[in-house]
Formats: C-alpha cells, sequence, structure tokens
C-alpha cells in the first residue's frame, strides 16, 4: 500500500517488548490482588478511600477516571466482600457515600507493597540490551 508507515526495527522491538511486560505486570498483579480479595481497577478506588474516606459515587467515578455505573458496580461488589460500606447521604439523599470498612483500611499499606513488588520484580529482568523473555506470564 502507498503512504504506509513501516515501524523501524528497534521501535518495533521496543513496542514488542513493552507490550509482553505490561501484560506480565498485568496478570502478576492481578494475581496478588486476588490472593488479597481485590480485584484489578479496585485499587485504584482504595487509593482514593485512604487519602478521603466518605466520597460520593459520582467523586470517586472522577478521581478515577470512570463513569458512575462502574463505581456502582465495583462498589457493591467490594462491599459484598467486606472491604466498604454504601450509605445515603444524610443531607442529600441522592447520594451514595462510600466509607473504608476497618477490613479495606487494613489493605492501605500490604496492597501498595505487593504492587510495588511486583513492579519491583518487572524491572528487574529489564537490562538494556538483553531480550525480553517471550513468556505468557513472567516467571517473578
Amino acid at each position: 500500500m502507498h503512504g504506509e508507515y513501516k515501524v523501524p526495527g528497534r521501535q518495533r522491538q521496543f513496542r514488542d517488548a513493552l507490550a509482553r511486560v505490561a501484560r506480565g505486570v498485568k496478570g502478576a498483579s492481578a494475581d496478588e490482588m486476588r490472593r488479597l480479595g481485590v480485584h484489578v481497577g479496585q485499587n485504584f478506588l482504595l487509593d482514593e478511600l485512604w487519602k478521603e474516606d466518605g466520597l460520593t459515587l459520582g467523586e470517586l467515578a472522577r478521581r478515577i477516571g470512570v463513569e458512575v455505573p462502574t463505581v456502582t458496580r465495583m462498589t457493591k461488589r467490594m462491599q459484598s466482600a467486606g472491604l466498604l460500606t454504601r450509605t445515603t447521604d444524610p443531607h442529600d439523599r441522592r447520594l451514595i457515600r462510600i466509607t473504608l470498612t476497618d477490613q479495606g483500611q487494613a489493605l492501605r499499606e500490604e496492597l501498595p507493597a505487593v504492587l510495588d513488588d511486583v513492579a519491583r520484580r518487572a524491572l528487574r529482568d529489564l537490562t538494556p540490551g538483553r531480550p525480553v523473555p517471550r513468556r505468557s506470564r513472567p516467571a517473578w
């Protein structure tokens, strides 16, 4: 085809290596979060509530960059898991406030540490000039 852009070899290698590392980090992170009873994406919601507990569904949606229905489903699942409570705002009954339970607060140190460890293990294997292994899931 005329005008087709061809990615230079080194750029393609970098792009492919980055994609493999990203898939590996995402998979390893999901495994570690699952061990703690947290699903992918819920960590972002927890981060915001650790900063400021008692936010509304709309405030959480804006802060993590998703739609309100997504946060609604996420918080219902997290409530069932015992990580937070959903209560009607006493001053405006249209609003739902999200508050962490003791179980949700207890993850404040462990969850970020686990995710930092996944990132550390991923970066440990990245050496300039060394190809990234072609595994579906990294061994780390």
